[in-house]
């Protein structure tokens, strides 16, 4: 009633070789993924910048807005030609 189990050294020949091969390929894939990791680590850097450069520019524009307003709202001068006397 007892079988016995046996392996072939062809047998563990051939999964040693199936084993090297998915090794080598997640390597590989290993080494996509960092390339993809670093190429998305860039953008997010680059993007930081832009998005940097972006708000000096609205904190510029934002100044020179209030700026204009307040010089608006001190007009010394009488009306202009299109508004009310």
């Amino acid at each position: 009633m007892t079988k016995e189990m046996t392996i072939s050294i062809t047998e563990l020949k051939a999964e040693k070789a199936k084993l090297e091969g998915d090794r080598a390929t997640l390597g590989e894939r290993v080494v996509a993924l960092n390339a993809e990791r670093d190429k998305s680590q860039q953008q997010l850097i680059m993007i930081a910048g832009a998005i940097q450069a972006i708000n000096s520019l609205i904190e510029k524009h934002d100044s020179d807005i209030v700026e204009l307003g307040s010089d608006l709202s001190d007009e010394k001068h009488g009306p202009g030609p299109d508004e009310d006397k």
